[in-house]
């Protein structure tokens, strides 16, 4: 890196590169935390997770566990996993 008086950025614009890329970087893992299922309401303060809170995305079980259920059922379990699934897609949180 060449010094100011070569031609190269003064501390304070590279101060100011660094906060930027820093911006981008929080920007960017946001980001990837919000389409993994992270609930992001009140991202700006940090607080322990919760163990016990379930997963925001809703996941589509394994079929075999659903042979012992009636076709009724597995309509209407159908439609509410597609509906939360849909909410979810939309950008809804799931509770």
């Amino acid at each position: 890196m060449h010094t100011y008086l070569q031609g190269g950025p003064t501390v304070k614009q590279v101060y100011a590169l660094f906060e930027n890329i820093q911006k981008c970087k929080m920007h960017e893992m946001t980001f990837q935390a919000g389409i993994h299922g992270v609930d992001l309401q009140g991202a700006k303060t940090q607080s322990k997770p919760s163990t016990n809170a379930e997963s925001v995305v809703p996941l589509f079980g394994d079929p075999e566990d659903y042979e012992e259920l009636s076709n009724e059922e597995r309509e209407d379990l159908t439609k509410t996993m597609l509906s939360k699934h849909r909410n979810w897609a939309k950008g809804g949180v799931l509770k």
